[in-house]
C-alpha cells in the first residue's frame, strides 16, 4: 500500500463551537473547513497545516454517529479517536489493503462544501483488530487539496510527530510495518526515559509507537492513540501569545530531540497530551 502522507487525525469533542475556539486559540489559526451531516448527526472543524490536518468531529442534532461519539467521550471533554493516512490510488490500496489482512470494510466516496470551495474524497476504514487496535481510515482526496493559510511565527504550522502507546512492540511493528507499510526507522531503547521506541517515518512527520517499561499497557491491550506535537516558528512568541490568550502553558525547556525546545500545552488541549515545539534550540 502506497501511503504518502498522514492526511488527518480525528479528534471527539462534546462541544462543537467550544472546542473549535478552543483549537483556534492553542494553534494560533482560524479554522480552514467547516460542514454539518444532518443525516449522522456530526459536525465537522478542520484545521489545514503544511503537512497534515486537524479534524475536530462532535455530535450536532440526533443521530447514529452522534450517538456513538457520546458513547466514547462518557465524560471526557475530548478523545484522540483515529488517524487517516493518504493514498493517491484508492481502488489499489483497497486491494493491497484485503491481501494484507486488513478488511477495509468498502470505499465510500463523499463531498461537502463549505464557503465556497467544493471538497471531494473516497475513504475506507480497516479493520481495528487488524492494526493493533487503533482506528485508521485510508483516503484519498479527488477534488482539490485544502491549502493552509499562512500564519505568523507563534503559529502551529505543522505536525513534528503523534505518539502511540503500546503494550506490544512486536505487535505494533507487524501492524504499523508489515500491514500498513510505514518504515521503520528507529527501534531504541532508554531506561533513563523508561521507555522503549519504534520511530514509523512518513514524509514529513514521524508516527511514534511508545512502550512504557513500567506502568504501562498490557502486552493483550489494544494500542492507543495518545499525543500531538506541532512546531511552530518562535516558541517564545508562542508562549507570549498563549499566555495573553488564556492557554495555559508550562515554561520553554530543551527538548530530547538536540537543536529543538519545547513547551506543554495544559488546557485548551481537547483531552490530548499536546507539546509545542520549535528548532531554535
Amino acid at each position: 500500500m502506497d501511503i504518502t502522507a498522514l492526511d488527518h487525525v480525528v479528534i471527539l469533542a462534546a462541544d462543537f463551537v467550544g472546542a473549535t475556539k478552543a483549537y483556534e486559540a492553542l494553534l494560533g489559526r482560524d479554522v480552514d473547513w467547516q460542514h454539518s451531516n444532518p443525516s449522522d448527526g456530526t459536525a465537522t472543524s478542520l484545521f489545514v497545516l503544511e503537512n497534515m490536518a486537524v479534524e475536530i468531529l462532535a455530535p450536532a442534532g440526533t443521530g447514529p454517529v452522534a450517538g456513538r461519539i457520546k458513547e466514547l467521550l462518557g465524560e471526557r471533554s475530548g478523545l484522540f479517536s483515529s488517524v487517516a493516512f493518504r493514498v493517491s490510488d484508492i481502488d489499489e490500496a483497497d486491494f493491497v489493503a484485503t491481501r494484507r489482512g486488513l478488511f477495509p470494510q468498502g470505499i465510500s466516496k463523499m463531498q461537502a462544501e463549505y464557503l465556497g470551495h467544493r471538497r471531494a474524497w473516497s475513504r475506507f476504514r480497516c479493520k481495528d483488530d487488524a492494526l493493533a487496535g487503533l482506528k485508521v481510515f485510508i483516503c484519498q482526496e479527488t477534488g482539490d487539496l485544502l491549502k493552509p493559510r499562512l500564519c505568523d511565527s507563534g503559529a502551529a504550522y505543522r505536525l513534528d510527530h503523534l505518539v502511540v502507546n503500546t503494550g506490544n512492540p512486536d505487535r505494533a511493528m507487524a501492524a504499523y510495518g508489515a500491514k500498513l507499510g510505514l518504515r521503520l526507522a528507529l527501534d531504541r531503547t532508554n531506561p533513563d526515559w523508561g521507555s522503549r521506541f519504534l520511530f514509523f517515518r512518513l514524509p514529513d512527520l514521524t508516527f511514534e509507537v511508545v512502550q512504557r517499561l513500567e506502568g504501562g499497557r498490557a502486552a493483550d491491550e489494544p494500542d492507543e492513540l495518545w499525543g500531538l506535537t506541532f512546531e511552530v516558528g518562535d516558541l517564545d512568541v508562542t508562549h507570549d501569545r498563549l499566555s495573553r490568550s488564556g492557554v495555559e502553558v508550562s515554561d520553554v525547556r530543551k527538548g530530547r530531540k538536540p537543536g529543538t525546545r519545547v513547551m506543554s500545552v495544559k488546557s485548551h488541549d481537547l483531552g490530548v497530551p499536546t507539546l509545542l515545539l520549535d528548532t531554535r534550540g
